[in-house]
């Protein structure tokens, strides 16, 4: 082999896609996303959703999938696109694990349209996707809540006890703090969404209790 062969070696067109390929792995991908961006939106169980967070998930599998149209295209775009993007930087700091997981699930699943394994793609999508949404079907019957219950000094916690123990699967007293113009007591509770409300009501007919709060707790959060 000569030097103009390894030359044009790097120079040719690995991969010839028509622009009707092109949009139809785009389409496809937009499809995966679109199942990413559904299965995220069932299983959130905080009270901060971001809309803006899970389309990005989808843009971020699209222009994946370019990527790795353009790297399958040209042995030369493919080292310039490996310089380009090492020279990137993330700073968004990402505090939820579980965020973090749906990010890496969309690039896997871009590097899997744009590499043209599209029965992969169809296959991983729905598998994982019934994983998550079946793990958080679970995690929703025993969600944490912490209990925030303001009232007089004189405010009995274990009275408040004893009405959260009626219901909740798990009760744990937190913090109890008093000044002069009143007390705050703080339990840690396990239940599901629809006990909350009604535990939240109960609690707030009991005497000299003046507000009920409940926060749910998402592990690094509380939100």
């Amino acid at each position: 082999m000569s030097k103009s062969d390894i030359v044009n070696m790097f120079y040719q067109s690995g991969a010839s896609l028509g622009g009707r390929r092109i949009l139809m792995l785009l389409l496809a991908g937009l499809c995966v996303g679109a199942v990413i961006f559904i299965t995220y939106r069932i299983t959130y169980t905080g009270v901060n959703y971001s809309f803006r967070f899970n389309l990005s998930n989808v843009i971020i599998l699209l222009i994946t999938v370019v990527i790795m149209i353009m790297i399958s295209s040209n042995i030369v775009i493919t080292m310039g696109m490996v310089g380009a993007l090492s020279i990137i930087r993330f700073r968004t700091a990402i505090k939820d694990p579980r965020d973090t997981v749906f990010i890496f699930w969309s690039v896997v699943e871009g590097l899997s349209v744009g590499s043209q394994n599209l029965k992969l793609a169809a296959i991983s999508t729905l598998f994982i996707a019934v994983i998550l949404v079946v793990a958080g079907f679970f995690k929703g019957l025993g969600l944490k809540y912490l209990v925030v219950v303001r009232g007089e000094k004189e405010l009995d916690p274990e009275k408040i006890k004893e009405v959260l123990s009626e219901n909740a699967k798990r009760v744990r007293l937190r913090a109890v703090n008093t000044d002069g113009d009143g007390c705050e007591i703080i339990f840690e509770i396990l239940c599901g969404k629809e006990l909350k409300e009604k535990l939240s009501a109960e609690i707030g007919t009991l005497e000299k209790v003046k507000s009920v709060h409940t926060l749910l707790e998402t592990g690094e959060t509380v939100g």
